[in-house]
């Protein structure tokens, strides 16, 4: 997942914005990109675009967050980042394997709420 992903991102729950980003795994990927500034949120510095200066956009675009997960500020919504790719459904429609990798590999890093939720050892 990119940090930009953070401009566009709501709470499929309860529709707040912004998410709030915690990385577990991060890679650093050289590269160029001619991009726009995000026009609402930087989520590489975690704040608004009209709270910031000259947006680090060449820099922003080398990250690339590998694990992790979303926080809703509003209703504590946890949504994971799993190789490369953010787990928006909520509730019982989520991949439960690929869940459960996810939270066993980052058990010790996780939120115990995530875990009690969505955790099922058999």
């Amino acid at each position: 997942m990119k940090y930009r992903l953070l401009n566009f991102l709501i709470c499929p729950k309860c529709k707040s914005f912004p998410l709030r980003l915690f990385i577990l795994r991060e890679e650093i990927i050289e590269r160029e990109a001619k991009l726009p500034p995000c026009d609402l949120y930087c989520g590489y510095l975690n704040k608004y675009s009209n709270e910031i200066g000259k947006p680090p956009c060449s820099e922003c675009i080398k990250h690339e967050i590998i694990d992790g997960y979303l926080k809703c500020t509003k209703c504590n919504e946890i949504y994971p980042i799993i190789d490369r790719i953010v787990v928006m459904e909520v509730d019982l429609i989520r991949p439960k394997r690929i869940l459960m990798e996810f939270i066993e590999k980052y058990i010790e890093k996780l939120p115990k709420e995530f875990i009690d939720r969505y955790y099922k050892r058999e």
